[in-house]
């Protein structure tokens, strides 16, 4: 079993200031979950990766991390996509100001 999780796990200890938390996985894949602290205002941000488990490649990762997104998209070997706030550019009832 080890061996099959392996190279998952190196992919999350690259990230050393994510906590990581949850996990579950589907067919073909799985998706981790984890919070990095922010020292300004007592939030969290989310990071999540999606592994293929079949291929035993890293599909994708989100998160809210304005301050890392781009460190984490470098580590990881992909594009850089800027955060950006949900109300400038939809209407949502429900948003967290800053």
């Amino acid at each position: 079993m080890k061996n099959t999780t392996n190279w998952i796990t190196k992919s999350l200890n690259k990230l050393i200031y994510v906590e990581w938390d949850r996990y579950f996985e589907y067919k073909g894949g799985l998706v981790c979950f984890g919070w990095i602290d922010r020292e300004k205002d007592n939030y969290k941000d989310f990071v999540t990766l999606e592994f293929n488990t079949e291929s035993k490649g890293l599909v994708m990762f989100t998160t809210s991390s304005a301050l890392y997104s781009k460190d984490i998209a470098e580590i990881l070997g992909f594009d850089y996509s800027e955060c950006k706030r949900i109300e400038n550019k939809f209407k949502a009832n429900r948003v967290i100001r800053k």
